[in-house]
């Protein structure tokens, strides 16, 4: 009785049409009300893969008070395999259905500066936001 009432709660969650959920050690989703703006943002345009270097470059940084901030700016809901594509502690992820936050065009904005997702140019400001922090 118990596995049938078990199998038939993860068949009506998977048919739900709303935003998948976030990997175990961050916060939930948040649904955009107003831009987002935080030190360290990106911005994903449609579904699909992260950048590669992002996320273990960012995880470099993880003894420091950065705060990786994700906003996922589509008209679908981030599904579960999207989300978990940003793990970690210090990762934030954000749902903006109706693009107040402007896009960062593919590069990470650092401190009002986009930089390229590139070994060397993340490091740098990574390292520079550490140095000299802005509060989220």
């Amino acid at each position: 009785m118990k596995s049938s009432l078990l199998v038939g709660l993860l068949v009506l969650s998977s048919c739900a049409s709303g935003p998948g959920l976030t990997p175990m050690e961050q916060d939930g989703l948040l649904i955009v009300t107003a831009a987002v703006d935080a030190p360290i943002l990106f911005t994903m345009e449609k579904g699909g893969k992260a950048p590669e270097l992002l996320v273990p470059i960012f995880q470099e940084y993880s003894k420091t008070p950065l705060v990786l901030h994700v906003v996922w700016r589509t008209a679908q809901a981030p599904r579960t395999e999207d989300l978990a594509q940003f793990g970690g502690r210090k990762i934030r992820q954000y749902w903006d259905a109706g693009a107040k936050t402007p896009s960062t065009e593919g590069k990470v904005r650092i401190q009002s500066n986009l930089i390229a997702i590139e070994r060397l140019a993340l490091r740098m400001g990574f390292a520079r936001a550490a140095a000299f922090p802005i509060p989220n």
